[in-house]
């Protein structure tokens, strides 16, 4: 009983993670990781367990997200293979090293500042630059991103969208796309250097892999189609308010702060997410993505703009 019971904890657990992940771009990883380590299984099994469910659930997404055009490729492929490079290096390098996160407070502090800049964009109205698409960043990020997805589990998004959604002047929903269909490489390769790294005393805990897996497959041809229906001012701005909290989480966990001041943060953090919701609504610029004035209707065309 209770062994079945955490598998359908597992199930919920995909399905809201690839919820979350696959119409904003990060989480899956994240809120899966959180999962694993509260049951008390080690960082390096858990890491990999969840790359695992994440190639299965980062397929259909890639598949849904490619369907309703939200795939911009010349990124997704300069993310992904420099993605697949870094997560290959971080799986071996979490199997061989015990100290990893010296620079986890000063990486954390930057996401947030990204994330609030994307907030403060989105929400005062900047949306999108105007321009030729730019693919210069993707590389180094996504060779950073995939890096830090084997070896925290969760690492790709928070890493990936904020400075390709900052740098790359994509639509948001493509932007969202893009990097999910690139986790795809990363996750592979991670998992294949977990078992080049360890392949006789690493273990997958397969029961919750299945589980994480099915929930995040049913999830992900909504989540999809979420990132489309969603307009795009308040899109950017929660994938930004995301950005920031999940790594505000990170960045408060290397001091010694008392309850209240973290859950005052986190309070504080909410009501400004609701008050940029609520905000106006704005017309959008003419030749705008439909998504930005229209959220119930969409032009499944894709974008013109090249790498």
């Amino acid at each position: 009983m209770l062994i079945a019971t955490t598998i359908l904890t597992a199930v919920t657990a995909g399905f809201v993670a690839q919820l979350v992940d696959g119409s904003l771009g990060m989480g899956f990883g994240t809120i899966t990781m959180t999962f694993l380590l509260g049951l008390g299984i080690a960082p390096a099994v858990a890491s990999a367990s969840v790359n695992v469910a994440t190639i299965a659930t980062g397929t259909v997404s890639a598949v849904a997200h490619a369907k309703l055009r939200n795939v911009h490729w010349p990124t997704t492929l300069r993310l992904g293979i420099p993605g697949a490079v870094g997560g290959f290096a971080g799986a071996w390098a979490l199997m061989s090293l015990t100290r990893l996160d010296a620079a986890t407070p000063v990486t954390s502090a930057i996401l947030v500042a990204l994330g609030a800049a994307i907030v403060w964009r989105f929400a005062a109205g900047g949306g999108t630059p105007a321009g030729p698409v730019r693919t210069g960043f993707a590389a180094p990020t996504g060779l950073v991103g995939g890096f830090l997805a084997a070896v925290g589990g969760g690492g790709w998004g928070p890493v990936t969208m904020p400075i390709t959604l900052t740098t790359s002047r994509l639509e948001p929903y493509k932007v969202v796309g893009s990097v999910s269909t690139a986790q795809v490489f990363a996750s592979t390769a991670a998992v294949a250097g977990f078992w080049l790294a360890a392949p006789q005393t690493l273990t997958v805990l397969w029961p919750l892999v299945a589980g994480m897996a099915v929930g995040g497959m049913a999830a992900a041809p909504l989540a999809a189609w979420l990132t489309r229906r969603i307009p795009t001012a308040k899109l950017g701005s929660t994938i930004g308010m995301l950005v920031v909290a999940l790594n505000l989480r990170t960045f408060l966990g290397n001091f010694s702060l008392p309850w209240p001041a973290v859950t005052g943060a986190y309070l504080a953090l909410a009501a400004v997410w609701a008050v940029v919701l609520v905000g106006p609504r704005r017309r959008a610029a003419p030749g705008a993505e439909p998504n930005q004035a229209e959220p119930d209707r969409f032009d499944p065309a894709p974008a013109k703009a090249e790498a």
